[in-house]
């Protein structure tokens, strides 16, 4: 008796998980348009380096996977937290971590901002534009401000091109 309802239970565990995973929100595919395997170049024609980008967490979020033409290596998760209605990303990688959050602005752009507090207590604001372009490319905007938003300095600006197949 005990081994007929032992593979019962073995045959109704998959069942039982797959039933509890609710479908992701239209609003998890907002930033959808990132999803690829990217060449990334500095506005004057540079490769900055390659991303892998790709959908994670039964299409919640995003995983992204870079690797800087100097060397550097880094991943961010990003995800769609609906009960803050807010997109969060989390980058780690050579230098440190990120945490950010924001979402679509009117012009169909990702915004993602936070802020970075250094060991000596200096604060750093953080804004991350990602823009898709008409011709397919991304491209990726990071600015910092250290005087509360008055003034933006560029801190990366790369274009995001498909690598071809």
């Amino acid at each position: 008796m005990r081994s007929w309802f032992g593979r019962l239970l073995l045959l109704a565990i998959p069942v039982l998980v797959s039933a509890q995973i609710a479908p992701p929100p239209p609003e998890a595919h907002q930033f959808d348009f990132w999803i690829g395997e990217w060449e990334v170049f500095t506005p004057d024609g540079r490769k900055a380096g390659d991303s892998r980008i790709e959908a994670a967490g039964a299409g919640w979020g995003l995983l992204e996977n870079w690797t800087g033409a100097g060397g550097g290596t880094g991943k961010s998760l990003n995800t769609w937290f609906p009960a803050k209605h807010r997109w969060q990303q989390f980058w780690v990688g050579n230098g440190g971590a990120l945490e950010l959050s924001g979402g679509l602005n009117e012009r169909g752009e990702m915004v993602l901002a936070g802020t970075t507090v250094a060991a000596g207590g200096g604060r750093t604001d953080e804004r991350i534009t990602w823009a898709p372009r008409p011709d397919g490319t991304v491209r990726q905007l990071w600015e910092q401000s250290a005087d509360g938003g008055t003034t933006w300095t560029t801190a990366f600006d790369g274009l995001y091109r498909k690598k071809a197949r």
